[in-house]
């Protein structure tokens, strides 16, 4: 019996934890941190990367292509299944138009060839629809970054390494994880007496126990008090005068948000004390400093210009890429920015919502589908997401399902969604296939991975994009290309020289210009052979065509160009492309990854690289932000804040826990000893309902109601419920728990970018009826 330990990477997270798997038999029996991958250097990982063997080998995979007869499905080969769904969705457009076509997915953030390609698929078909958690979490975010900036696809990020001020807001990361090596880093900032550590959260989380400085805010209140704060420095006069003149370029317009505001009553509405807001106001203009945002703000009230004015923050106090706060680059951009005022971005039909980085809001996909517009949404593509569970509204979703023409979903297991579904197509996970996240920049480096299969091929399982690609090709979208082409592509990967088959490729589709925008899928049609993966070839390109190329990055980290080709390396633009070749090539024999690139030490010059606007200045001010101050007064917001008779509680549906792990971890067996299932509530409210430790308890909402037992826990701020949203999944014929989302509803979204409010639920919480008294 033969065991080996195998480098990979954690296939559950954006982090990509470097990790070795123990495999015996085609199976992982065990998983450990690798001491080797620089990106979570000390051999660190959290509990989901831990349990990824429940994650890849259960008795739930799925190994074979599904279809639904009558009220069942049946297994049926992959011929079948790709001819057929290639027929009806061709008809479906033919008869309706491709705006009736939309994929779902590309959801896992350590695992984006799916994403990628979808991209691609939606161009060929002539579809701007895509649906995946940028509309759910990052909506805000990105939109602001993009007005700020001029382009969503670059985002800040802390150097935690060269700061001395680390600031958390509406973020537990000592449990979540959702930062590299978090607890390494926040144990660090909490016990080096020369930092500071800051927690911004109306919970005691355990991140807040162990800060320095615990700003303990109202629930739903941090834009009212993000605008008192930066209003609190210039009255003081403590702003960085110097970069906002050098760097902003609408600040007397901006200003005038904050001049005469007044941030006392605002900091009385947000129950936070002046004093301590004077403290913090110092900390932050005297100190480097960065922040480390989360689902609290990203989910929560406002949460569209609770992320402009967290951004704005940076700006006043000039920690923004000179000082504190990096723009983070990667090997590959996180996605397209859209300017939703161009009229070649799509609105959604119903709903006349527009897209972040191409993502559209989740919760207006029920409404696109159920429309009564002769164009509404009626085929979907869905992979790495389960809309049925994890999108707002699920009951809602769920019927919307059920009314498609057509629902397509690959999947490893039969999940929510998937019970729903035409065709039910099984996929494989990033231990089985080759993998890659873009999320891969950590200053001062770029370390770069392509995730290695640990497992080998089981039953009939496929890599998710491979599939897309045979479908899109019996659909017809794919153009044939010459056996030369084949040809080249095979000498590339057997002698490591792939760029006489670059030019070839780029040749023979200029030729063409109708080819020209199925350029990435001509380059996957000749090379996912010989490279034995679509993601593979996917990443190669994302190398060779990489906002690093010709930026020095690569050169900085010490590399340069392959030495096949001496004479073309004198040609500068040649020489670039062999520079990133290269560094694939070390990548894809490096399992635990390599230092792809370096950043640029120069601060300044780097921020003007990143700004897009034409007048290479930071905007500060925008109009739909300007419409949106008149709600941020002390006086509005404690209108608004006033928790209604019918709902007197607010609910948190999400929350991370030691115990628990997320949704894509579809064993039961992770469910043996780990029940976090649990409605977290204070002590105080739960005597004011007599409720006690383990009861029953309902929690309505105006989407609908659910039962757990009770939590009490002073982690959780008065009148602040909060529910794990990794249960109500199904195994078979038995669900654990129940899923959070039967209580978020579809109209209560952001109203900038409609982003979901699912941190912040009007409820009210009932005892059952006996329960302990």
């Amino acid at each position: 019996m033969k065991m080996e330990w195998k480098k990979t990477q954690c296939n559950l997270c954006a982090e990509s934890c470097g990790l070795e798997m123990l495999v015996r038999d085609n199976e992982i029996v065990d998983v450990r941190p690798d001491p080797d991958t620089k990106r979570t250097a000390g051999a660190y990982c959290c509990r989901k990367g831990r349990s990824s063997k429940y994650f890849a080998n259960h008795d739930q995979r799925l190994d074979y292509p599904l279809k639904k007869v009558g009220d069942h499905f049946e297994r049926v080969s992959w011929e079948q299944a790709i001819q057929e769904i290639a027929e009806k969705t061709n008809a479906i457009l033919d008869k309706h138009g491709p705006r009736t076509f939309a994929y779902v997915g590309g959801a896992l953030a350590g695992a984006q060839g799916d994403g990628a390609f979808a991209g691609f698929m939606l161009n060929a078909i002539g579809s701007q629809y895509m649906y995946n958690p940028i509309g759910i979490e990052f909506g805000g975010h990105w939109w602001s970054h993009g007005k700020i900036f001029g382009d969503q696809s670059v985002f800040l990020e802390p150097d935690d390494r060269n700061i001395d001020v680390l600031m958390f807001w509406g973020s537990n990361s000592y449990v979540t994880h959702n930062i590299g090596t978090a607890r390494f880093i926040i144990r660090e900032f909490s016990e080096d007496p020369d930092k500071l550590l800051i927690d911004v959260d109306p919970r005691l989380s355990e991140t807040a126990r162990m800060a320095d400085m615990h700003i303990h805010n109202r629930v739903g209140s941090d834009s009212l008090l993000l605008r008192g704060l930066i209003a609190l420095i210039l009255d003081k006069g403590w702003q960085d005068q110097k970069f906002l003149d050098r760097w902003v370029g609408d600040w007397d317009r901006a200003k005038g948000w904050y001049e005469g505001f007044d941030y006392r009553k605002a900091f009385e509405v947000a129950r936070v004390p002046l004093a301590q807001m004077e403290q913090f106001a110092r900390i932050l203009t005297t100190r480097t400093w960065g922040v480390h945002p989360d689902l609290g703000m990203f989910c929560g009230r406002n949460n569209t210009t609770n992320s402009f004015l967290l951004l704005s923050l940076m700006a006043v106090t000039g920690n923004m890429q000179v000082k504190g706060n990096v723009m983070l680059d990667g090997f590959a951009a996180v996605g397209k920015s859209v300017d939703e005022n161009d009229p070649k971005v799509w609105r959604t039909l119903e709903t006349k919502r527009f897209p972040v980085l191409g993502a559209y809001p989740a919760g207006v996909l029920a409404d696109e589908i159920l429309s009564k517009n002769p164009e509404h949404l009626r085929c979907l593509f869905v992979s790495y997401g389960n809309p049925a569970r994890s999108f707002p509204d699920s009951k809602r979703v769920s019927q919307a399902l059920d009314s498609l023409d057509l629902l397509v979903d690959i999947d490893i297991v039969m999940s929510e969604t998937a019970r729903h579904a035409d065709y039910v197509l099984p996929g494989k996970t990033g231990y089985e296939t080759p993998e890659f996240t873009v999320f891969q920049g950590t200053p001062p480096n770029i370390e770069c991975q392509l995730r290695q299969p640990v497992i080998g091929q089981i039953a009939e399982r496929r890599e998710d994009t491979s599939i897309w690609f045979d479908i899109l090709d019996a659909m017809g979208y794919i153009p044939d290309i010459p056996d030369s082409l084949y040809r080249a592509a095979e000498k590339a990967v057997a002698t490591n020289d792939r760029m006489p088959f670059l030019f070839k490729l780029a040749g023979f589709a200029a030729s063409r210009p109708k080819y020209m925008s199925k350029l990435p899928l001509l380059l996957c049609k000749a090379m996912r052979g010989p490279m034995g993966s679509v993601n593979k070839t996917l990443m190669w390109a994302a190398l060779v065509t990489s906002p690093m190329v010709g930026s020095g990055m690569a050169e900085r980290a010490g590399w340069g160009p392959t030495d096949k080709h001496p004479f073309l390396n004198k040609i500068p633009a040649y020489r670039n492309l062999s520079v990133m070749d290269n560094v694939f090539q070390a990548v894809a024999d490096t399992p635990q990854g390599v230092v792809a690139g370096t950043y640029d030490p120069d601060g300044e010059r780097s921020l003007k690289k990143h700004i897009k606007h034409k007048d290479g200045k930071l905007h500060l001010w925008c109009a739909e932000v300007d419409g949106y101050m008149p709600r941020l007064t002390p006086e509005a917001e404690e209108n608004a804040l006033t928790i209604e008779r019918e709902y007197p509680y607010v609910l948190s549906a999400g929350r991370h826990s030691d115990d628990g792990h997320n949704g894509c971890m579809r064993n039961p067996a992770t469910y043996v000893y780990r029940n976090p299932y649990t409605i977290l509530m204070n002590p105080l409210d739960a005597r004011e309902l007599g409720i006690m430790e383990g009861d029953e308890a309902r929690v309505i909402t105006r989407a609908g109601e659910l039962t757990a037992p009770a939590e009490i826990s002073f982690q959780a701020a008065r009148g602040y419920m909060l529910i794990p949203h990794h249960f109500g999944l199904t195994f078979g014929d038995v669900t654990v728990g129940t899923g959070v989302n039967i209580l978020t509803s579809h109209t209560e979204i952001d109203d900038l970018t409609g982003n979901p409010l699912i941190r912040y639920v009007p409820c009210r919480v009932e005892k059952l009826k006996g329960a302990a008294v």
